[in-house]
């Protein structure tokens, strides 16, 4: 560990009461690798001359095994000798670096400051997450940048500049230090935190030595919050697989947004689990979000149960609050389905016309009453006699039924005597029988045969 003082990249051991520089710590391995992603931890000894920013005094070595952060002087009467302190813990090894450094008086004069330039936010895309929601690649806070310059647009060492925000917007945010003083590049940041409310907020930065010159940063935005449990849902592709198909999958989505409306940040995970079949991966029981969404397969195989399998979906939205969604998929074979009523609800095996063209209307239901997969085919294959003609009106293919109880899907089969001179009010009547059958996506054909007595 090694630690130094630096002024625009050039190491110092004297500074002045009104700037602020930099406290850099380089942190390497024994072979001299930088060591990335450790947390160092900066103090001052025991004068009290120094001030840190952020206040907490620690920072992230970056990939070059670098630690920064802004100090300056407590205040510009801040003068006399100390020392700043770099500390870090790698593998349970603590090692630790000073450098002494000397407080100065202000130069008398300062230039005088023609403009202010609004530099950038830390954050991508000018915004941040609403306090306690930071997801994936979100953060909570942003450093917002300006620059301090002359008329001849050099930058200015030792400028006072304070900081004002709109921040009625966004409401519980807050931003540190209201004022600070321009380091030798003309450099002054302040730093803004979220609320625990959705908004909007610019901040102003203005000239200590005149309200003239001022300018405003981008509009940084507040938002994307934790997920609220009127804002999940789960939904299915397809409801109703094929059962006798083992490895047939369909895509569950989770959608998930906050109570603004917004969707949540990157990142948050969503767990599925089953009673039946199988959901997600083997690499990961569930999904994290993109956009507020993500999605996981569910496929077909033992156990099958009855066939009807419920999906839980569940989100951990802070330290205490579940939220939970369920749907059923079906999961049914052709062994047992049957043809059923739609108006008495018995086997569909008779039916007597009375006219000389009548509909019937149907339901197509596994052996547990509920529908067959999604795209099974219905068909008529065969009548015994000429004089009846027999076609599937509605329903064919089955349509996927999306209640969370996949109840039977409904179709309707046409008759009609295609005999001349069919008399519906005459005494004569034939029979004769149509052989239908339903096929699954996957090929699983199941005969039906009904007998029709009509008028002649």
């Amino acid at each position: 560990m090694t630690v130094q003082i630096e002024r625009a990249g050039t190491a110092v051991t004297q500074i002045t009461s009104v700037e602020t520089v930099k406290a850099v710590a380089r942190l390497t391995s024994s072979s001299g690798s930088p060591v990335a992603g450790v947390v160092v931890t900066f103090v001052e000894g025991s004068a009290g001359l120094l001030a840190f920013q952020p206040a907490a005094g620690t920072a992230l070595t970056d990939a070059d095994g670098k630690a920064t952060l802004d100090v300056g002087a407590k205040a510009s009467t801040s003068i006399g000798s100390t020392t700043v302190t770099a500390t870090a813990t790698v593998s349970g090894t603590s090692v630790t670096a000073s450098q002494a450094i000397s407080v100065g008086a202000a130069a008398a004069t300062t230039p005088t400051s023609a403009t202010i330039a609004f530099v950038g936010s830390s954050t991508s895309g000018q915004a941040i997450a609403i306090k306690g929601a930071g997801g994936s690649g979100r953060a909570e806070a942003a450093i917002l940048a300006f620059k301090v310059l002359d008329s001849k647009g050099a930058p200015i060492a030792g400028a006072a500049v304070n900081f004002t925000a709109n921040l009625q917007e966004a409401a519980g945010a807050t931003f540190s230090p209201a004022s600070a003083v321009s380091d030798s590049s003309g450099r002054v940041t302040t730093a803004v935190l979220s609320g625990f409310s959705a908004g909007s907020m610019v901040v102003v930065a203005t000239a200590a030595s005149s309200t003239n010159v001022a300018v405003q940063s981008d509009a940084l935005l507040i938002s994307n919050g934790a997920p609220v449990s009127p804002g999940f849902e789960i939904a299915a592709a397809k409801y109703n697989l094929d059962g006798a198909l083992a490895g047939d999958a369909t895509k569950i989505t989770a959608y998930v947004r906050d109570q603004f409306g917004n969707p949540v940040p990157d990142g948050v995970a969503v767990s599925f689990q089953t009673d039946y079949g199988a959901v997600a991966a083997s690499t990961m029981g569930g999904c994290t979000t993109v956009n507020g969404m993500c999605s996981v397969d569910f496929r077909v195989q033992e156990p099958r149960g009855t066939g009807l399998a419920t999906v839980v979906a569940t989100i951990g939205a802070g330290t205490s609050t579940v939220l939970q969604r369920s749907l059923s998929m079906h999961m049914p074979v052709p062994a047992n389905s049957s043809l059923i009523s739609k108006t008495t609800a018995d086997m569909l095996t008779k039916v007597a016309m009375t006219s000389c063209k009548q509909t019937f209307e149907a339901r197509l239901q596994d052996s547990t009453g509920y529908a067959m997969a999604a795209g099974t085919v219905v068909a008529v294959d065969s009548t015994s006699t000429g004089d009846l003609v027999a076609t599937i009106k509605s329903g064919n293919p089955v349509m996927d039924a999306l209640d969370l109880a996949p109840t039977a899907v409904a179709f309707e089969i046409n008759a009609t005597n295609a005999s001349l001179g069919c008399n519906a009010a005459g005494t004569g009547q034939g029979t004769a029988e149509v052989t239908l059958s339903w096929t699954t996506p996957h090929g699983v054909k199941q005969p039906w045969l009904i007998e029709v007595t009509y008028p002649k």
